[in-house]
């Protein structure tokens, strides 16, 4: 019980969670899950990274339970560099989908509003 309590296997026990949550999302999107559900999707993909982080949380008190401390520590410095990477490439993702549609609507250009005047002879 000792052991389960140690501040390396706590941040384990988040870590673990994070990293799966982020699988699950990424797996619901490649799979295609939440295509066409419209204003569902964004649950339907959320649900996924829920249902793998519960899963991952709940696997990660008996995996801090059997594996050595020293093994503990070195997996949560894998997992913080995971979830790091994942941010960046998430991050890296959206900013590139916000230039892309700030380049799309620079490319329109309205028809004018105001009629222009017409002489008449």
């Amino acid at each position: 019980m000792k052991k389960l309590l140690k501040p390396a296997s706590i941040a384990f026990y988040f870590l673990f969670a994070i990293v799966f949550l982020f699988l699950g999302m990424y797996l619901a999107k490649v799979t295609g899950a939440a295509k066409g559900q419209g204003l569902a999707g964004g649950a339907i993909v959320l649900g996924w990274g829920v249902l793998f982080g519960g899963l991952a949380f709940i696997a990660s008190f008996f995996i801090a339970r059997y594996v050595v401390h020293k093994w503990i520590v070195r997996l949560n410095w894998l997992l913080l560099i995971i979830v790091a990477t994942t941010y960046g490439i998430t991050h890296y993702n959206y900013l590139e989908r916000q230039k892309e549609k700030e380049n799309s609507e620079e490319k329109f250009d309205p028809p004018p509003t105001t009629p222009t005047p017409t002489t008449s002879a």
